[in-house]
């Protein structure tokens, strides 16, 4: 037997253990609905303790444990995504091969799988075990996938990837493969903040980001994260507990919000230039944008720093909801259809690198500005 299937070797106790620890998803209803699949009615009055002690001790066979797993394990949450850009125009022969020695690699770990799209792109997908130790055993090895997608066009491979340990590291391979291939480092670009010092330039990098998404109108910033300590100039970041910072982040949300919708600068806030002093800068941002063209869907974006101090690690986002008859909107955003997915990514990815270089040039300016006056 497959060693994949020893995991559901079950001990009452770890039914008891998986039972108990799924209380969100196996609620009093399921743990009835359970029992009544095997003939057996339990009271209204049974509490849910009750429930799972007489459940774990009945006669578990392989599929009731794969079912219980299966009904206890929350719907996938929608991974954020990043990418990394080479500078190499690959073909699609060349991505092909280097997918197909990374399958030799790992045959007997990891199943991977591949497939042409479009004229200029290749998509992997990789099916690995992952383990958590600090979950009941049942439950510690989870089987997950990562779909890894490359673009090369324009002279440039972008490689986008979910913003997980495993996509990075399956990337990294790949990178060294690729080097190895062509004899010579590729220099790769991703979208990260390390060279922007100054608080406000990081808050512009977001608020830039927001207000130009192509063939997008901004509508409202429903949520952001703050954080504190990069170098303003001669101003000292202070130390702020969680409940400053909370306050902060509602103070900054205000701010943004206005200053966004309303098309006023930023810098030119009296509440910004408070947050500003203090070494307040936006780190993470959800904004809601309306399609300027039919169907003038309204798209959920949102955009963060994995370390946002840093600001490295830079991942987003995307969801949608469709315009109804009325011309409103829904009230829950659904997952973006995956051939819409590409092209919604590419958005985010060409106006954050334009906003970057944007930033990073003024940045650069200000910085040589005193030494040329200096040298007068």
């Amino acid at each position: 037997m497959s060693d994949k299937f020893h995991q559901y070797f079950a001990t009452d106790k770890e039914i008891y253990d998986l039972l108990m620890s799924g209380k969100q998803k196996l609620t009093e209803t399921v743990l009835h609905e359970l029992a009544r699949d095997r003939g057996i009615f339990y009271s209204p009055k049974t509490s849910r303790e009750g429930l799972v002690d007489h459940l774990a001790l009945l006669t578990h066979d392989f599929h009731d444990v794969f079912g219980i797993i299966e009904r206890r394990d929350h719907a996938k949450r929608g991974e954020k995504t990043t990418s990394v850009t080479l500078s190499t125009d690959l073909s699609i022969d060349e991505i092909k091969e280097v997918v197909q020695n990374y399958q030799a690699e790992v045959q007997k770990t990891e199943k991977v799988t591949s497939h042409q799209k479009g004229a200029d792109g290749v998509v992997m997908n990789v099916e690995y075990d992952e383990y958590d130790y600090s979950r009941t055993r049942l439950i510690q090895r989870q089987r997950k996938d990562a779909s890894i997608e490359f673009v090369s066009k324009n002279g440039v491979t972008t490689i986008r990837m979910p913003a997980t340990e495993k996509a990075k590291a399956v990337v990294s391979n790949l990178r060294d493969k690729i080097e190895s291939k062509k004899k010579a480092v590729i220099p790769a670009q991703e979208i990260e903040l390390v060279g922007l010092t100054k608080a406000e330039d990081r808050t512009s990098f977001f608020t830039f980001l927001i207000a130009n998404i192509p063939g997008y109108s901004l509508q409202t910033v429903t949520n952001l994260k703050v954080a504190s300590g990069v170098s303003d100039q001669d101003e000292e970041a202070v130390d702020l507990d969680e409940d400053e910072d909370e306050s902060a982040k509602q103070e900054m949300l205000a701010v943004v919000h206005s200053v966004a919708i309303n098309g006023k600068n930023l810098v030119a806030s009296e509440q910004y230039q408070q947050l500003r002093k203090g070494g307040f800068f936006i780190t993470a941002i959800t904004w809601r944008s309306k399609q300027l063209k039919e169907p003038h869907d309204m798209i959920q974006f949102d955009a963060s720093f994995e370390d946002g101090p840093a600001g490295t690690g830079f991942k987003y986002g995307v969801r949608y909801a469709s315009r109804l008859q009325n011309g409103d909107y829904g009230k829950n955003f659904k997952p973006v259809e995956d051939h819409a997915k590409p092209l919604l990514f590419e958005l985010i990815e060409i106006t954050a690198r334009k906003v970057l270089a944007d930033l990073t040039a003024k940045a650069d300016a200000d910085l040589a500005s005193p030494n040329e006056e200096g040298g007068t």
